[in-house]
């Protein structure tokens, strides 16, 4: 039982790895066995994110990656060799009332945050195929499983991360290949850092949220750890939910 959250000898690729929920999940697999790639688009901040690591006996490296373009993704794929864990932790949220979505915010939008998705899992498939066995998970949000009414392109993208985990659970389940997607609500982190300054909506979330704070880029990384490892060995096509309990809320 001790050994449900080792990672030892898997081999991990993290993208938006440099910060934020992304490194947070990076670095928790990495302490917990497992040979992490570093991956963002942001090279200065890879380095940055590797010399952490390396200072922690993390067993990691690093690959530069803009996600939302396709020889890009390409080119990752053929550094990456082995992949045992992919987690895909990019995403953009343009503001905006649904009429005022455009092509050239949904193109955007969908490019990176689902697109990508669909991109790195078909890189990583076939060989987790040959060898019976993988693990991807999907940072998606509690956007995607609920209206709204200033992000809702983001959250259309992220319901759609949460739909292709549900899809490639299905269809690769017999090959012993698991797909989920983590749904954060409001994490303290550079990404929401315009929202918690915010002092009027994070007061009205917080009174919304019954553990009546925001959560720590560790707890999502807790998660991941487990769906990663032996612990989620029966997991599959699931939405995990982690925000605080605000979307069970009642509102009191």
């Amino acid at each position: 039982m001790k050994n449900l959250f080792d990672l030892t000898g898997k081999v991990a690729l993290v993208t938006g790895a440099s910060s934020g929920m992304g490194k947070a999940i990076a670095e928790a697999m990495g302490e917990h066995g497992a040979t992490v790639i570093i991956s963002s688009k942001d090279e200065e901040a890879c380095k940055k994110t590797l010399s952490e690591f390396k200072e922690k006996n993390i067993d990691a490296s690093f690959i530069v990656c803009n996600v939302a373009d396709k020889d890009s993704l390409n080119e990752l794929g053929k550094k990456t060799g082995r992949i045992d864990i992919l987690v895909s932790c990019v995403g953009i949220a343009i503001p905006g009332s649904a009429l005022e979505i455009n092509k050239e915010t949904f193109d955007e939008t969908i490019t990176l945050n689902l697109q990508s998705a669909v991109c790195l899992s078909k890189i990583v498939i076939p060989q987790m195929q040959e060898r019976k066995d993988g693990v991807i998970i999907f940072l998606a949000s509690i956007a995607g499983v609920r209206g709204n009414k200033s992000i809702g392109l983001y959250g259309l993208s992220k319901a759609g991360l949460i739909q292709l985990a549900k899809n490639l659970a299905v269809e690769f389940g017999p090959d012993n290949i698991r797909v989920n997607t983590i749904s954060p609500g409001m994490i303290d982190t550079p990404f929401s850092s315009s929202l918690m300054e915010n002092k009027a909506f994070m007061e009205k979330r917080l009174s919304l949220t019954p553990l009546r704070r925001v959560g720590t880029a560790d707890e999502i990384a807790g998660v991941a750890v487990m769906l990663a490892s032996k612990a989620g060995g029966f997991i599959t096509g699931q939405n995990i939910i982690v925000d605080g309990g605000t979307v069970i809320s009642d509102g009191n």
